[in-house]
Order: structure tokens, then C-alpha cells, then sequence
């Protein structure tokens, strides 16, 4: 009787766990996230409403999975030169990084709170066209970060080419 628990409790383990890494895997084809999911070299790419998969629905339940490159921008009035704002400009205008999104959201928010107007140059991280101009604080996509998604700057942007 022991033996037959032992076993129902084992294939019920491995059931469970191989339910969680296909649902796992299957997060980036409904736009939810791609870290540590098994698409490394599968071609999967994203814009915005879709992707390219075959299979799979072409929508996207959020757009937390976008990245932005060539991100640049100015505030009115001018940052002053030290602070948390200065620190907010430094990292939006770092060159050569891809910035997630809800990063930029957040930080755009802040900056916004503070009393500054924002001008946010960008370009969507997979388009080669040219770079979208706003006014960040006027646009709810740029800032209005959802409320319960933590975000670090130490590690919501990624280098583009090769190490600096």
C-alpha cells in the first residue's frame, strides 16, 4: 500500500512539474515574458499586436515584453546637475542599452511627478524606422507604469552588441 502512495505521489509530482515548464514556455507566445523560457534560437520575434510564430496566436496580452533602443530625452525644465532626477535623466539617456517599457514608464512617471515636462526620442528595439518623437508626460503608454510590477533599473536594460 505504501509502494502504490510512493508511486502516485511521484507520477503526480512529474505531471505537475512538466505542467509548469510548458506553461512556462508557452508566456512568450501570449506576450507575457521570454526569460528562461526554451526560445533561444527559434527566430520568435515581437512587435507591437504580434509576432511571428506559426502556430500560435498572433496577439499579445501585454506589451511588458517590449524594449525600446536609441532612447534619448530632455526635460523642461533642465534636471538639476546631482539628485534623483539627474540619476533618472543619466539612465534614460544611457546610450547603446535596450530599455524595457515598464522601465521607461517608471522613470518617466517620476520624472513627471517632479514637475518636469519630458521629450522622449525612441525606437522600438526590433523597427529600423525612424524614431518616434513624444511628449512622454502626455502619453499614457510612456507614463503611467502599472501599479503592481516592480521595476529595478540595476537590471531593465540590456547592452546592445557587444560588451562595453
Amino acid at each position: 500500500m505504501e509502494a502504490r502512495r510512493i508511486e502516485v505521489s511521484l507520477r503526480l509530482f512529474v505531471v505537475l512539474v512538466a505542467t509548469l515548464l510548458v506553461a512556462n514556455n508557452l508566456l512568450p507566445y501570449v506576450g507575457l515574458r521570454d526569460d528562461s523560457c526554451q526560445t533561444m534560437f527559434s527566430g520568435l520575434r515581437w512587435w507591437p499586436g504580434g509576432n511571428n510564430h506559426h502556430l500560435m496566436p498572433q496577439s499579445m496580452v501585454s506589451d511588458f515584453w517590449r524594449f525600446y533602443v536609441d532612447v534619448s530625452a530632455e526635460l523642461d525644465p533642465p534636471a538639476p546637475e546631482h539628485g534623483r532626477a539627474a540619476d533618472l535623466l543619466e539612465w534614460l539617456n544611457r546610450e547603446g542599452r535596450e530599455k524595457n517599457i515598464e522601465a521607461i514608464r517608471a522613470v518617466v512617471r517620476q520624472l513627471c511627478d517632479r514637475g518636469h515636462r519630458v521629450e522622449l526620442t525612441y525606437r522600438f528595439s526590433y523597427d529600423d524606422g525612424p524614431a518616434q518623437v513624444a511628449q512622454a508626460c502626455d502619453d499614457p503608454v510612456l507614463s503611467d507604469p502599472h501599479a503592481l510590477i516592480p521595476i529595478r533599473l540595476h537590471d531593465s536594460d540590456y547592452a546592445v552588441g557587444p560588451p562595453q
